[in-house]
C-alpha cells in the first residue's frame, strides 16, 4: 500500500485531494489520462494531446514524491492542449476551477473520467435533475449512510 494512504492527516487539503484521487477509482474511471504529471523545465508539446486534465508539476531534479503527488508544485488546468491556467496551489481547487469551466462552457466530460465529473455534479454541487445511474446512486447511498 503507498505510503499516502499509510500516513494520518488531518489537513483539509490533503483529504480532499485524497478523496479526489480516489473517487474515479473507486467509481470505475480511469484517471491516468486525465492527472498527468511532468516537470516545470517540460516542453509545452508534451501535453498536447491532452483534451481536457490536470498537469501536476514538479521541479527538475525534486527528491522522488509520492505517485499521488499530494503536494506538486503547481497545477495546470489543460483544455484542448492549451495551459488555461496555472499557478493553482492545490488539487481541490484545480478540480473545481476545471469543472467550472467544462460545465460553465458546455464542454462534454472527458471519457475517462466521466463518472466522476457527474458524481460531482448530480452529489457534490446538486447541479441538474436527471436520474443517478446506479454506481453513483450506490455511492451516494453509501455516503449517507
Amino acid at each position: 500500500m503507498p505510503d499516502a494512504f499509510m500516513e494520518k492527516t488531518t489537513e483539509p487539503t490533503d483529504i480532499r485531494t485524497l478523496v479526489l484521487r480516489g473517487l474515479p477509482i473507486i467509481l470505475g474511471d480511469n484517471p491516468t489520462d486525465f492527472y498527468k504529471a511532468g516537470f516545470d523545465t517540460d516542453d509545452e508539446d508534451s501535453f498536447r494531446d491532452i483534451d481536457i486534465g490536470i498537469l501536476l508539476v514538479e521541479h527538475e531534479g525534486a527528491g522522488p514524491s509520492s505517485s499521488l503527488h499530494r503536494s506538486p508544485a503547481s497545477l495546470k488546468i489543460i483544455l484542448e492542449g492549451q495551459v488555461v491556467i496555472d499557478n493553482i496551489q492545490d488539487l481541490p481547487k484545480a478540480m473545481f476551477i476545471l469543472f467550472g469551466l467544462t460545465y460553465a462552457l458546455h464542454l462534454n466530460y472527458p471519457n475517462s473520467m466521466m463518472l466522476t465529473f457527474q458524481f460531482i455534479q448530480k452529489v457534490l454541487l446538486t447541479l441538474g435533475q436527471d436520474e443517478l445511474k446506479p454506481r453513483l446512486q450506490t455511492l451516494k447511498n453509501q455516503l449517507t449512510m
